[in-house]
């Protein structure tokens, strides 16, 4: 009785973990092909790829990226989005750190109103505040610069960074940096010593977060840039298909330049989420 028993519990776990499997599957299949197609797409002539749109390319065209650099101009494109991108963390990452191990550790009088300020970013639209941001680029003389993108970019990731690592830093034992204050460090050296190399995991989240949004943005770079130059990949984008006529495997191979460098930076990111350096800090 029991065996037949056990039987059919095993059975149904491994009913159980086959649909698993196969829901994992399709998941991986619909997020994975578009990527292979871009890619497929963007190794084909363009008599094949009307011919063969969803299958492998049968001899691989790489002069379509060749082409793609050189007609896209993607070159400074390609420089003036990492400026933009760096610039943006290289302001973001410590303002939010600071910020948000205040909001989590510090009470201080309005400490709860001023977090909910920032929170409001999150709720307000783009478009709603495009006009007065614009208003204050020309104001600081900062229209058609890479320091207004920038500066823009910084502004809109704060909120979200205040956020995500105000919830990382309340996560984290209070026992660490009483122990770093026992040892002799000050408030703020047991947050540089301590704190801050434990938080590399949600660090890590916010320069995935917030990089992909700074290299990916188009609206406001559409506003406050006006010179070929000082143009973004997504801005030269934009203008590469309302110049030209439209040859889908150049354009696909420009999509993949585009998506490759935040591809890269997500892998490099991901280990930062799988690694338990709490849980380590605490055994050590």
């Amino acid at each position: 009785m029991f065996g037949k028993r056990n039987l059919g519990r095993k059975a149904s776990q491994r009913i159980a973990h086959g649909f698993t499997y196969l829901v994992m599957g399709v998941t991986l299949l619909i997020t994975i092909y578009p990527v292979l197609w871009m890619i497929f797409g963007s190794l084909k002539s363009d008599s094949e790829f009307y011919t063969n749109i969803w299958g492998f390319p049968e001899m691989p065209v790489w002069q379509n990226y060749v082409v793609a650099w050189t007609q896209g101009g993607l070159g400074i494109k390609f420089i003036n989005s990492a400026i933009a991108t760096i610039g943006t963390l290289a302001i973001v990452l410590p303002f939010t750190s600071l910020a948000a191990y205040a909001f989590a550790k510090l009470k201080f009088p309005g400490s709860t109103a001023l977090f909910y300020f920032f929170l409001l970013s999150l709720m307000i639209p783009h478009g709603v505040i495009a006009i007065p941001v614009f208003s204050v680029v020309i104001k600081l003389g900062l229209l058609n610069t890479r320091l207004s993108l920038i500066l823009v970019y910084s502004a809109q990731a704060l909120g979200f960074g205040i956020f995500l690592l105000r919830a990382f830093f309340i996560s984290l034992p209070r026992e660490l940096e009483e122990a770093a204050l026992l040892d002799g460090c000050t408030p703020i050296g047991a947050f540089f010593r301590v704190i801050l190399p434990l938080a590399k995991p949600g660090l890590a989240t916010q320069v995935i977060f917030s990089g992909m949004s700074a290299w990916n943005e188009y609206f406001m770079s559409s506003i406050l840039v006006r010179s070929t130059d000082l143009m973004t990949l997504p801005l030269g984008m934009v203008n590469f298909v309302g110049q030209r006529i439209t040859y889908y495997p150049q354009l696909f191979a420009m999509l993949a330049i585009v998506t490759l460098p935040i591809v890269v930076v997500y892998i490099l990111g991901q280990k930062q989420f799988i690694s338990g350096m709490t849980a380590g800090a605490l055994k050590g």
